[in-house]
This record gives structure tokens, C-alpha cells and sequence, in this order.
């Protein structure tokens, strides 16, 4: 019985692994040099200042952004998705600098998000990355990967209660966590690549659309400035600024030497 058990457990983990190898692209892999480069650079960078736009004047700005990198992002869209995309940008009330992906087309960006942006380069760095993330489908598999985690918990949480409860004779409640331990791994499983990816594709699609790629790049060192992160941690859910802008000014040099090629995939 415990064989059986070790064996479903063994192929629930195969099983998860595999739903984040679905032919991923190749974002550049940044060595110690360029993120030193990087780190330089945003050492170099002042902090960010609010911007004094008023609400009517963001929602203008965000529309403008949008609709040029809609119509940049088909050829990304017919290639992965087989359709032309049709995202919903939305501005939300809200002083926390965040952008957000949801549903299947939704694009949220927080007015304090806004209040960083001091043009339409590095607002556009923002919304392509969110419009990468649907291209990719990283939503739908961030939501497989959190179930897989935690069938995947709770079946080594179970295996590990039963022997304690033999042991003790006493239900510990371990297989409840680690269903919420494994559905807590399988959302932090892939998100660094997740956020590798859609800062790659976001950077391709600003390319088609005509966008100062090197004037974008200064928002990494603005949120960098904001987060104090100047390492990527094992459980961080995004990679440093640091190394998202020493891969950004790589994936720049890519975009240049062939403005008409697609992402590359790590075949």
C-alpha cells in the first residue's frame, strides 16, 4: 500500500513539472558582469518622483500606450494564440504602484503606478509586460500549477500523517498542510519565469509598436529603488531589478540586430 501511494505521489510531481515545460520562451540569461552593470546603472538612477498629472490626463496617456500596443501584439497573439487579442486597459483608483493581469483580456494599472511614469516608454513597459502574461497564458497556468501543488501536498501530507498517526496514534492534521504547503509551492513554482517571460514578450511587442526601449528600461531601477531588492530571493514571486534590467538591455540588442523576429523558445 505504501509503494502504491509513493508511486501516485511520485507521478503527481512528474505531472506538475511538466505543466510548466509547455515549449517556454528564451528570455536572455544575464551573467554577473551585466547585472553588475545593471546594479551600477540604477545606482546611477535618481529615486522616482510623483508626477503631478491629473486623472483625466492618465487615462489619456494609458489609452494612447494601449491602443498602439494592441495592434503590435497580433502577430504575437495569431502565433501563440491563434486569434487577434483584444485587451480591456483599466485605470484604478489606488495609490499602490502595482499592474495587474486578470480574466482573459483585463489589464489593470493603479493610479500609483501612474504617479512613477514620467513617459509613455515606460508606461508602455508596464502594460506590454501584463499583455505578455495573456499571450503566454501564464494565468491560466499559475491556476493549474496551485491545484497540481496541492493534490500534490495533500498526497505526501496524507502519506506522512498516516505514519504519524500509526506512530502516535494521534491525527496531526498533516495532510491539510500540506495540501495549503504544495498549492503555496505550486504557485511560486514557475512565477520568476512567469515574470522572465512576460518581460521579454512586452519587450517585443514595445519593439513593434516604436516605443524608446532604452528610455523603458529606466522603470526596472524605479522599482528597484521602491522594493530595496537588489538580489533575487528563492521565494520571491518576481526577479530583482537588477537582473530584469540587465536581461531587458540584452533583450534590446536582440530586438535590434532583427526587428522582425519573434521571441526565441527554448527548444
Amino acid at each position: 500500500m505504501r509503494g502504491r501511494r509513493s508511486g501516485v505521489l511520485a507521478l503527481t510531481f512528474v505531472l506538475l513539472l511538466a505543466g510548466g515545460c509547455d515549449d517556454p520562451f528564451a528570455p536572455p540569461k544575464p551573467d554577473r558582469s551585466a547585472i553588475a552593470a545593471a546594479q551600477h546603472e540604477i545606482a546611477a538612477t535618481p529615486p522616482p518622483r510623483g508626477q503631478e498629472r491629473g486623472l483625466a490626463a492618465d487615462q489619456a496617456m494609458l489609452g494612447r500606450v494601449a491602443t498602439r500596443l494592441t495592434v503590435a501584439a497580433h502577430p504575437l497573439c495569431r502565433a501563440e494564440l491563434g486569434r487577434d487579442c483584444s485587451f480591456r486597459v483599466t485605470l484604478v483608483p489606488s495609490p499602490g504602484a502595482n499592474a495587474f493581469a486578470s480574466g482573459r483580456n483585463d489589464v489593470a494599472v493603479t493610479t500609483g503606478m501612474m504617479r512613477l511614469l514620467d513617459n509613455e516608454d515606460e508606461q508602455a513597459a508596464v502594460v506590454a509586460h501584463e499583455f505578455a502574461h495573456h499571450i503566454a497564458e501564464h494565468i491560466a497556468e499559475g491556476g493549474w500549477r496551485t491545484q497540481a501543488g496541492a493534490l500534490a501536498g495533500a498526497l505526501a501530507g496524507a502519506a506522512l500523517g498516516a505514519l504519524a498517526t500509526e506512530a502516535l496514534g494521534v491525527d496531526l492534521g498533516i495532510g491539510r498542510i500540506g495540501a495549503q504547503a504544495g498549492a503555496q509551492a505550486g504557485r511560486l513554482a514557475y512565477s520568476k519565469a512567469d515574470e522572465r517571460e512576460a518581460d521579454y514578450l512586452g519587450a517585443f511587442i514595445m519593439g513593434r509598436a516604436g516605443f524608446d526601449l532604452d528610455r523603458a528600461g529606466v522603470l526596472w531601477a524605479k522599482l528597484t529603488h521602491l522594493s530595496g531588492k537588489g538580489t533575487t530571493a528563492l521565494l520571491d514571486s518576481h526577479p530583482a531589478g537588477p537582473e530584469r534590467l540587465a536581461a531587458w538591455r540584452r533583450t534590446v540588442e536582440e530586438i535590434r540586430a532583427n526587428p522582425n523576429a519573434m521571441p526565441r523558445r527554448d527548444r
